[in-house]
């Protein structure tokens, strides 16, 4: 009798604890960035753990690192400003004679003085190893380099420029500090303040290691006091993404300047969640132009009897010429190719019926990521029934990447999904919606996946809140 009484007494004990297990039921399956959609308030005081919290706002920047160019951009919450930023330059890295380094557009312009002394394309070797394909690889592409091996890790040798026999080697993470000291630099300098904080988008085929090792750079070697990590794929769809958009699996197809991959994400509770993805990290719009500029060279050899791939200047100039007319290509049917040089000057015409032609096996190597991403999705992520085509499994198409804009492409992927066409939002550009995706994960109330999470910690006007950073999920 006595313990009846017992039990009936600690009903609504039990009753309370069994809520409470209730409202602490969150989804184990992380989210890309912050917490999911929807989660008690009960939620955000239990897991308040230091370096969960948002970025003091105006403090912390976006950071993308490309292959081709970098850029960092962000909300600026200055004294009177609440303006989006955004600065880039080209992913290049050189040493001259006086050792001295030299970044961006300065160290593209010394390569045509030094060639092997200047670098790019450099972050695709992040966290490889000497023996992967992925250098072996980079070995044939880049015969200008040597390549060793530090700490487990590929290293990158250069010839002095001046000093016969001494080679200066740097790993691709140090190559990486220059690169993003000099984005903070500029940043600083049109801000005229100090950045004290950054999400950096790191590409998903790194590890935990690689990954912690690119927000490391940041935080102990780029100046910054504070950085977190956002995986490049999916802070793209933040970006994109819409309210109609819950619930649905999103195609994303980014064609960068030197690599390319096809990823689907679902989103579920306001969490883009990955599903499956391809990757080929040597294909992208620098091989577009490649063709146009072997393409080019072969005219005015024909024309003038002058190869101008024997002269690296010369070269340069034409590359930036057919990069121009690619570009052009996208929005009109022709376009020149000028370049005058020395004694020579020669100028052709370029079709855009000619560029396809030029690419065609190119672009079915991207329709192949494309495939192979949806002929990978698997049911238990994207059920539908058995009748339906693997490509209606996909409702949303994102093409993300400067090749992105070729009219060719975004048929060819109209034809694959029988009409239904890429997704695009206004004033969004393809090649910024990485950097962009990352920009406003730097700004908390920007992000509306984030807002409860953030209201209830800060209230609604935000005041008041410290600079701790979220941590992100990988």
């Amino acid at each position: 009798m006595m313990g009846r009484r017992l039990l009936v007494s600690l009903l609504p004990l039990l009753m309370v604890v069994m809520v409470t297990a209730a409202a602490f039921d969150i989804s184990r399956a992380p989210p890309a960035f912050g917490v999911r959609r929807g989660a008690p308030k009960e939620y955000f005081e239990w897991r308040r753990p230091w370096g969960t919290a948002p970025f003091l706002l105006g403090s912390a920047a976006a950071i993308h690192l490309g292959n081709t160019s970098s850029c960092i951009a962000a909300y600026d919450f200055g004294p009177g400003s609440h303006e989006y930023y955004q600065l880039c330059m080209p992913s290049w890295v050189a040493v001259t004679d006086n050792d001295m380094v030299l970044s961006g557009e300065a160290a593209m312009n010394h390569a045509t003085v030094s060639p092997g002394t200047a670098i790019s394309g450099f972050t695709r070797l992040l966290d490889q190893r000497l023996k992967d394909d992925v250098v072996k690889s980079e070995m044939k592409l880049s015969p200008l380099y040597k390549f060793s091996e530090r700490e487990g890790r590929v290293a990158i040798q250069f010839n002095h420029p001046s000093r016969r026999g001494q080679v200066i080697e740097f790993s691709p993470l140090d190559l990486t500090v220059v690169l993003v000291s000099e984005l903070k630099h500029m940043a600083e300098a049109h801000l005229g303040r100090e950045l004290s904080a950054a999400v950096i988008a790191v590409p998903r085929h790194l590890n935990y290691n690689g990954r912690q090792d690119v927000v490391n750079v940041g935080r102990y070697d780029a100046g910054f006091r504070r950085a977190a990590k956002a995986i490049d794929r999916q802070i793209t769809l933040y970006h994109h993404h819409t309210e109609q958009g819950d619930g649905k699996a999103i195609l994303v197809l980014r064609v960068g300047g030197r690599t390319s991959d096809a990823t689907i994400f679902k989103f579920i509770d306001g969490e883009a969640r990955y599903v499956t993805a391809q990757d080929d990290i040597y294909l992208g719009g620098d091989d577009f132009t490649t063709r146009i500029v072997d393409y080019m060279a072969e005219l005015i050899k024909e024309k003038n009897q002058w190869d101008i791939r024997q002269d690296a200047e010369a070269l340069r100039r034409l590359r930036v010429a057919c990069e121009h007319a690619k570009k052009a290509l996208s929005d009109q049917e022709e376009t020149m190719v000028q370049i005058h040089v020395a004694d020579i000057e020669s100028s052709a015409p370029l079709t855009r019926a000619k560029l396809e032609e030029l690419n065609q096996d190119l672009l079915d190597r991207v329709m192949g990521l494309v495939d192979g991403a949806v002929m990978g999705t698997g049911s238990g992520w994207l059920p539908r029934p058995r009748d339906e085509s693997r490509t209606d499994m996909v409702d949303e198409i994102v093409l993300v990447g400067g090749s992105a804009r070729m009219p060719k492409l975004r048929q060819l992927i109209e034809d694959y999904f029988r009409g239904r066409r890429p997704n695009s939002r206004k004033g969004v550009e393809p090649e910024d919606a990485i950097v962009q995706g990352t920009a406003i994960l730097s700004r908390p109330k920007a992000a509306r996946y984030l807002e409860e999470c953030f209201d209830y910690l800060y209230g609604k006007d935000g005041r008041g809140l410290p600079s701790f950073v979220f941590r992100t999920s990988n």
